[in-house]
C-alpha cells in the first residue's frame, strides 16, 4: 500500500518536471547562418546556444542551427558574448 502511494507520487513529480515550457519556434526548411533573426532565438542573455530540451527541436535541427550559429559568430554577425 506504502509502496502504491510513494511510486505515484514519483510517477506525478515525473511527469510534472518534463512538462515544463518549450519554445514554439517555427523552424524553416533551410536553416541559413545568414538568417540573424531566427538564430537568435536560440541564444539567452548569457549567449550561450540553447540546449534542446528547452528549444523542442529535433537533434538534427539541433546540429544544424548550432553549426550556423558557429558560423554566423565567425562572420561577425553574432556576438560570442552579449553584453
Amino acid at each position: 500500500m506504502q509502496e502504491n502511494v510513494e511510486n505515484e507520487i514519483n510517477q506525478a513529480n515525473i511527469q510534472r518536471t518534463t512538462a515544463r515550457n518549450r519554445l514554439q519556434i517555427e523552424i524553416p526548411e533551410y536553416i541559413d547562418w545568414k538568417d540573424v533573426k531566427f538564430l537568435e532565438q536560440f541564444i539567452p542573455e548569457r549567449g550561450k546556444i540553447m540546449p534542446r530540451r528547452i528549444s523542442g527541436v529535433s537533434a538534427r535541427e539541433q546540429r544544424l542551427i548550432a553549426r550556423a550559429i558557429k558560423r554566423a559568430r565567425i562572420m561577425a554577425l553574432l556576438p560570442f558574448v552579449k553584453d
